[in-house]
């Protein structure tokens, strides 16, 4: 992942601990690799599986951009559009090295 640009500034949902979101973000940083050599293996299905899993599961944690990031990834995968996949992974490159867990 890319050197961090902007932080990025997460607060932890109500009634979700804190802890759980930092699992979370740490989950997806150490699972980027899978999504990088999907992509580098034109293994579209897999790139969509893993864009439709982050859109589903990052609001929950505080984490709408990621959300967003993952249909987008999935869309493109779905479409085996793969300059838009590797612009939208490049984003998410960039999130994920920025973002940052805040608050008790």
């Amino acid at each position: 992942m890319e050197t961090k640009s902007t932080t990025i500034l997460i607060v932890a949902p109500e009634g979700v601990p804190r802890e759980l979101v930092a699992k979370y973000l740490e989950r997806c940083r150490s699972g980027f690799p899978l999504l990088e050599a999907a992509i580098c293996q034109n293994q579209y299905d897999d790139a969509r599986v893993l864009g439709h899993r982050m859109k589903g599961t990052g609001a929950p944690y505080g984490f709408v951009r990621l959300t967003e990031i993952g249909a987008l990834i999935e869309q493109a995968a779905a479409n085996r559009n793969s300059r838009a996949l590797r612009e939208h992974v490049a984003v998410l490159a960039e999130y994920l090295s920025s973002v940052e867990i805040t608050g008790e």
